[in-house]
């Protein structure tokens, strides 16, 4: 139960934050990541790695969106998307799929 908890939890927050206005928010965010990183006792090295390693798909998101919007908007999408794709590995690190499987 405590697993199915966690994943809404992420998808609720994973969704949401696409939908939070471009300020203080977002940064608050990305400090939320950095102390459940820290309290879950990941390693931040390993962390920013898996965030480099698909930096070229928002890099790719990022181009298209200044075509689409402005340089400004595009640029907090990018960041929306580092701190999701961030989330997604902190997740991925403290869930696996045996643990799902034997809870359901």
């Amino acid at each position: 139960m405590k697993d199915i908890l966690k994943f809404v939890i992420f998808i609720v927050y994973a969704t949401t934050i696409f939908f939070l206005p471009n300020h203080i928010f977002i940064l608050l965010c990305l400090v939320l990541n950095l102390f459940v990183i820290i309290l879950a006792r990941l390693s931040l090295k390993k962390a920013i790695i898996n965030t480099f390693k698909i930096f070229p798909f928002i890099l790719f998101t990022f181009i298209i969106n200044i075509f689409l919007d402005s340089f400004i908007n595009a640029l907090w999408v990018g960041i929306k998307l580092i701190i999701v794709c961030n989330a997604t590995f902190i997740y991925s690190q403290t869930t696996t799929v045996a643990r799902t499987c034997k809870n359901s």
